[in-house]
């Protein structure tokens, strides 16, 4: 009937091909709408033909989201075809959460997800483990609490055993420290029930609560300590003294109070280390507090200068060296597989298929009889170029879905803005590979592998190959000559620019010019977006319609046109978007009007003086070169906004440093989207920022926020691992250290980070030998971060300078700061002016 009802077309075509085609018609699926409500013909017609077809769906995120559209039922789910392969899904896929999350469970609607889940858990139809198992992934992977909030209702209605909990303690007791506290409240109950928690599990779950900002959860971790310590009379808790500690910062006296009566009940389970994190966190305290603890642990630690709480004072190291680039290769059996994962494997094998199809044929398609042919549509994975290239050497053709022809790279490469620059770029030089052996213009070697293991290539090792194809009489490929100029160093040596100058071929002009002076230089400016809205107590609807009207924009704020793009074109300066900030940042406000009482718009922020939005949802870049090259390839990784249509990077944001390896500040533009995603797949993660510290290339606004990021993210690693790229800046004595310093205030203001963490790691940093480098930073954080005069103070503000002075005994400091001597000054004698006074007494 289905077949009948899609046309003859379809009806008299093979089952292999329907298959294929119910595939294609998945992947063409746009995401849905984030609201429930009954799937359109269209999709419900893919969904068919995937159930008729019976093929494995394709990994596709809007798929899912629209197989979950669809009103359930238990009975119809239980004969679903489809329900084994998407129920897994559900917990991975971007949206589900979104569109789910207004179903209620106290008790769930017959018709819903949460009772049909639950029904056909009960029966044994789905596994309970698969479910709880999405439910602890999607939670681990974090996101908005209103889109966890399904999955949280489903979990509760599962209500795991003891066994199961137990079973899966270590995700459960990872959720504690920095899950949502829609998330962290049940996690708790059901950590809480076991009875076979070791004491280690014990002490890192007391920690994580005590460190977290709600006064629920702080007061949960007081009362297990309390708890832990009096069922352990032999253990000791100097573990736990730095965590309670924080709780005597808590904004909640509440808090403050049971966390005082609790040192006190255990005092003599302190050692002399542990009873000094105890007195130094006494400074956040009120007064009366303040002294039940001191007349039990003693007065606070002295002030004088030679006091370091502890602290060593250590030398930097030595700045990290890259090594020599792996060896090409130069004979078949050396070529394996080409691997995604490992930047320099894949450079050696594109590099090592050409030398080969030139100086080996023979060796080299047999070594190359094993691939598979790449999947239809645009070729995102490098993967699917390395299937293509061995096709043709080996003499296999590829058909193209437009005349069956051997394909052109152009056709298979994605759109400009459908993927980040970079990601592009890398594409483009696999692509023009495999189409130059297509045409039969293949080169006898690539120009742009590199000689150095960070990416770099040596000039003269350029201008050498660049010699070689003039006597050869070969024409270079346009983007393996521009990767090869991205890789020379900042540094070029007078001979090495001489020899160039010598060459007589347009790429040997074009590398000639680029080593004598006229290498780009792109600047990044940065744009700090958040959704706002407005409602019917802030304006009156547009006459005739239920749509609101923009609110007037506050200062610093510009409006933009209907439907501009937040950090697109638009954005480009004398372009109708954003005109130019402080610290070259850019601002303006979108409006984008939608059905309903209430308009939801983009609100863009620019300057460092003070936090225009309350909350940046989203961080983007736009770069802006110092003039036009010429050079399309690099224009455009140097040029206009990095914004780009693709959910993630592709999974290869870890090679973007090894493309430009003396151009970090673009880089780390292009890694700016990807700071404040939660998902470990399109994240910035440390091992790419330690990769831009030891790049090259001047610092600037992206670096720095990148840096700054990092520094005060807890998700993205240790403190140790988040401290060395700032480690390895100070190193090279090229961190700018008041640009981080700025960077970090905004981030704290703007995002959900938090100031403990960057703490952390800025001490981890001194411990490191960064010493000075951490006071650089702090300073230029504080006025950016303290409240100004007329704004109220909290207790993060006191724990900042408490932390600002640590930082100056570390490194020696002196020298009035501006923004505390204002604050010392005052009449006030509340906990935060006094840590003013101290700070500032010590510095003058």
């Amino acid at each position: 009937m289905l077949l009948w009802l899609l046309g003859p077309g379809l009806a008299g075509r093979t089952a292999e091909w329907r298959a294929e085609f119910a595939t294609l018609a998945a992947l063409k699926l746009a995401p849905g709408p984030r609201r429930r409500g009954g799937p359109g013909q269209g999709v419900r017609t893919v969904l068919a033909l995937l159930r008729h077809t019976g093929v494995t769906p394709p990994e596709h995120d809007p798929l899912v989201v629209a197989w979950a559209a669809c009103t359930p039922d238990a009975a119809g789910l239980r004969a679903d075809p489809l329900l084994d392969h998407l129920v897994p899904r559900m917990f991975d896929a971007e949206g589900v959460g979104a569109l789910l999350r207004d179903e209620r469970a106290d008790p769930p609607r017959p018709r819903s997800w949460l009772a049909a889940l639950h029904e056909l858990a009960g029966d044994g139809r789905i596994g309970r483990d698969l479910l709880l198992d999405g439910c602890l992934r999607r939670f681990l992977r974090g996101g908005q609490p209103a889109d966890l909030r399904f999955f949280v209702r489903l979990h509760e209605l599962l209500q795991p055993t003891d066994d199961e909990v137990s079973r899966r303690r270590r995700a459960y007791l990872g959720l504690l420290p920095a899950a949502p506290g829609a998330v962290a409240e049940p996690v708790l109950r059901h950590v809480r029930r076991l009875g076979d928690l070791e004491a280690g599990d014990v002490t890192e779950a007391v920690r994580a609560l005590l460190l977290r900002p709600e006064r629920k959860l702080q007061t949960a971790g007081v009362t297990w300590l309390d708890e832990a310590a009096a069922g352990d009379p032999a253990a000791g808790l100097d573990a736990l003294a730095p965590a309670l500690g924080c709780a005597f910062g808590s904004e909640s006296t509440d808090v403050q109070g049971r966390a005082v009566r609790v040192a006190v009940k255990h005092a003599k389970r302190f050692t002399a280390e542990g009873a000094r994190a105890i007195r130094e966190a006494m400074a956040v305290l009120p007064q009366e507090l303040a002294e039940t603890l001191a007349a039990v642990f003693g007065p606070d630690a002295a002030d004088g200068p030679g006091d370091l709480d502890g602290f060593t004072p250590v030398s930097l190291p030595a700045p990290v060296e890259a090594g020599a680039f792996p060896a090409p290769v130069r004979a078949a059996y050396e070529l394996g597989p080409c691997p995604r994962d490992d930047w320099q494997g894949a450079e050696r094998w594109l590099a090592g298929v050409v030398h080969l199809y030139g100086h080996a044929r023979e060796a080299l398609t047999t070594r190359l009889t094993e691939h598979r042919p790449p999947p239809p549509g645009p070729w995102l994975d490098i993967g699917h170029w390395a299937q293509a290239i061995a096709r043709l050497v080996t003499g296999t053709v590829v058909p193209s879905a437009a005349d069956g022809s051997s394909p052109v790279g152009d056709e298979r490469l994605p759109g400009l803005g459908d993927v980040p620059g970079p990601h592009l770029f890398l594409l483009r030089r696999w692509a023009e590979v495999h189409d130059a052996l297509a045409a039969g213009t293949l080169p006898p070697y690539l120009l742009a592998e590199p000689t150095e293991g960070s990416g770099l290539l040596d000039p003269e090792m350029l201008v050498e190959r660049l010699s070689g194809y003039e006597r050869a009489g070969v024409e270079a490929l346009p983007a393996d000559l521009q990767q090869a100029l991205l890789r020379l160093p900042r540094d070029i040596p007078p001979h090495a620019a001489a020899q160039a100058a010598r060459l007589t071929s347009e790429a040997g002009r074009v590398a000639a010019r680029w080593m004598n002076g006229e290498r780009p230089e792109p600047i990044a400016e940065l744009i700090w977006s958040c959704r706002v809205l407005g409602g019917p107590d802030t304006a009156t609807p547009v006459p005739g319609t239920n749509v609101l009207p923009p609110a007037p924009p506050a200062p610093g704020v510009h409006v933009l046109p209907p439907g501009s793009p937040v950090g697109g074109d638009a954005g480009h300066s004398g372009g109708g978007g954003f005109p130019a900030g402080d610290g070259g940042e850019r601002s303006g406000e979108a409006a984008a009007g939608e059905s309903g009482p209430w308009q939801e718009g983009w609100a863009c922020c620019a300057a460092d003086a003070g936090p225009v939005l309350d909350r940046a949802h989203e961080l983007s870049a736009r770069l802006r070169p110092a003039g036009p090259t010429g050079l399309e390839f690099v224009d455009g990784l140097f040029s206009g906004s990095v914004a780009h249509r693709l959910r993630d990077h592709g999974g290869y944001l870890g090679w973007w440093p090894h493309l430009m390896p003396s151009d970090r500040e673009a880089v780390a533009a292009h890694c700016v989207p990807h700071l404040m995603e939660r998902w470990r797949r399109v994240r910035m993660e440390t091992a790419q920022a330690q990769a831009l510290a030891a790049a090259g290339g001047p610092p600037g606004e992206a670096l720095a926020l990148v840096v700054a990021y990092l520094v005060a993210d807890r998700a993205r690693g240790t403190a140790e691992e988040r401290a060395r790229p700032v480690v390895e800046l100070a190193a090279r004595g090229e961190l700018d250290a008041e640009r981080v310093g700025r960077r970090l205030a905004l981030l704290i203001q703007r995002t959900e980070l938090k100031p403990g963490p960057a703490f952390e790691t800025l001490e981890a940093a001194a411990a490191f030998g960064a010493q000075r480098e951490v006071w650089r930073i702090v300073t230029a954080f504080l006025p950016g971060f303290l409240p100004a005069p007329g704004e109220r103070s909290h207790t993060r503000h006191t724990q900042g300078l408490v932390f600002a002075l640590r930082a100056a005994r570390w490194a020696g400091a002196r020298g009035a700061v501006p923004c505390v001597a204002e604050i010392a000054q005052r009449k006030a004698s509340n906990n935060f002016v006094r840590e003013a006074r101290r700070l500032h007494t010590y510095l003058t």
